[in-house]
């Protein structure tokens, strides 16, 4: 009997760790996934104020040349160009990014070329140049950069999508484990309570009848061939030598 309920322990004991270790696994991996999305937003937030700061000096360089005569702009439009490349370098180094960034360059490649078409001399007025080519691509550029980071297609939030997911099924194992746990442990009360608790209180019952109104011993339990079976002949051993003894 002892090895049986000790076994019932054990099976219930390695479906709880088993689980466990199941979803410490889970936990880690999603751990993991959930830092390298926070990381990799983080970089992406900084890289898409880059490239805005980088465009507002491009901006703020065109708007001085066109409000001072000037024919070309200043220093600034350099340095806010060059920026602005570095800034989309940096962020193509990130596998994912390649394919939703390039909104980001098309918008920047359009935007360079009416910027090269004015300047190479085009015979458009500054003003009439700014009004009906510049501010369309300038837009266009600027709006690309935000989605870069607040569209529903960009992969970071793809994969906060996926990592929400992923919590549900990490959540799953355990509530399977907790089921089946329920389950086991039910079939050990129904097996302690038909295999052992009932045939104790029938051998009870039967003995103390047996004492108290001499009703023969003869409990209703069926043989099992373990602790309780051995008990219940070593019973009645003892009543059958009692009888022999009044003889």
């Amino acid at each position: 009997m002892r090895q049986k309920i000790s076994l019932g322990f054990i099976c219930l004991a390695f479906v709880l760790l088993f689980a466990g270790g199941i979803s410490m696994y889970e936990l880690h991996r999603l751990r993991h996934q959930a830092l390298s999305i926070i990381e990799e937003n983080s970089l992406n937030t900084s890289l898409a104020d880059k490239m805005l700061t980088a465009l507002q000096k491009q901006n703020s360089s065109l708007l001085r040349m066109i409000f001072s005569d000037a024919t070309t702009p200043d220093a600034e439009y350099h340095l806010g160009k060059k920026a602005f490349a570095e800034a989309v370098e940096e962020a193509l180094e990130m596998p994912h990014n390649r394919t939703f960034l390039q909104t980001v360059i098309e918008a920047n490649t359009n935007f360079q070329y009416t910027i090269d078409s004015h300047l190479a001399g085009d015979d458009i007025p500054d003003i009439d140049w700014f009004v009906s080519s510049y501010l369309q691509s300038y837009y266009r550029l600027d709006n690309a950069i935000k989605d870069y980071l607040t569209s529903p297609a960009n992969p970071i939030a793809a994969r906060a999508q996926i990592l929400e997911q992923n919590a549900y099924k990490t959540i799953t194992p355990s509530i399977v484990t907790l089921l089946i746990a329920i389950i086991i442990v039910l079939m050990f009360f129904f097996f302690i309570n038909s295999y052992y608790m009932r045939p104790l209180l029938d051998i009870h019952k039967s003995l103390k009848n047996y004492l108290i109104h001499k009703i023969p011993f003869a409990p209703k339990c069926d043989s099992s061939e373990d602790e309780i079976d051995e008990l219940k002949e070593m019973i009645e051993e003892v009543i059958e030598q009692k009888k022999n003894e009044r003889k």
